[in-house]
């Protein structure tokens, strides 16, 4: 059995997020439960929003997309590999748009979704080796540190970041549920993310992998961006998961936030 929440869905489901509000923000929680792999049903829980951050003048909204970049990163090397933690330090003009598509369900970090025209994608362009990448993790912004408000608050009213990025690993894992009534996973993910955040790992399946592949432990806050062949939405990795004994996902694995 998945268990999951998925968060930070607007009022108007398809309508963009305007810059009063935070981008995939922790608000109402939708709890979807999975028994024995068949489809996923959403819940409304109504727990209330949290405080939104009040608009910045001549700034664009930062939306919520599940496309992948629109431009790959050229072709240098990165000098920053998987599993590395690195420092950048961008200025845009105060009329400039920041230019990113960001997930924020975990509550300590801003996760990159998409680069889009405004700074981040003009940083990206003069500086291929160190651009921000598709699933890279901002865990600081000018101080602001593990939390996610506080961090997206910063880039909004600030017009020089220095930013603490994570990169992630990237690694397969087979495991078979059989006759075992959970996997052992509970999840939440973003209505318009792309994405299966990993929030807890206990007894099952999971547990048991993680046991025998030392080397590869699925941790808290881990994500699955592949599932039995399937990437694209939240609902469309968890179909994939219907009715399939043999699972084979492919996570992200983030180093320890600290």
């Amino acid at each position: 059995m998945f268990t999951g929440c998925c968060c930070a869905k607007d009022e108007a489901h398809n309508a963009p997020l305007d810059d009063s509000k935070i981008v995939q923000e922790m608000p109402r929680s939708e709890v979807v439960t999975m028994p024995e792999m068949p489809k996923a049903v959403a819940q409304e829980t109504g727990t209330p929003s949290p405080s939104v951050i009040p608009p910045v003048p001549m700034m664009q909204p930062l939306a919520v997309a599940a496309a992948p970049f629109k431009k790959e990163q050229g072709s240098l090397t990165s000098l920053y590999g998987p599993g590395s933690t690195f420092s950048v330090t961008i200025v845009r003009s105060s009329s400039e748009p920041i230019g990113l598509d960001i997930d924020l369900i975990d509550g300590l970090s801003a996760v990159v979704v998409d680069v889009k025209e405004g700074a981040v994608q003009n940083w990206n362009e003069r500086n291929p080796e160190s651009a921000l990448k598709l699933n890279d993790r901002i865990i600081e912004v000018n101080g602001a540190r593990l939390e996610s408000n506080s961090i997206v608050a910063r880039l909004k009213s600030d017009t020089t970041w220095v930013l603490q990025v994570q990169r992630p690993s990237e690694f397969a894992v087979s495991i078979s549920r059989a006759d075992a009534p959970s996997l052992g996973m509970d999840l939440r993910y973003a209505p318009n993310g792309s994405t299966l955040m990993i929030t807890q790992v206990g007894d099952g399946p999971m547990q048991d992998w993680n046991t025998a592949h030392p080397e590869k432990v699925v941790n808290k806050h881990d994500r699955i961006i592949q599932l039995n062949g399937v990437r694209g939405t939240p609902t469309s990795l968890l179909q994939a998961s219907e009715d399939a004994e043999n699972l084979s996902m492919v996570i992200v694995h983030y180093p320890q936030a600290v």
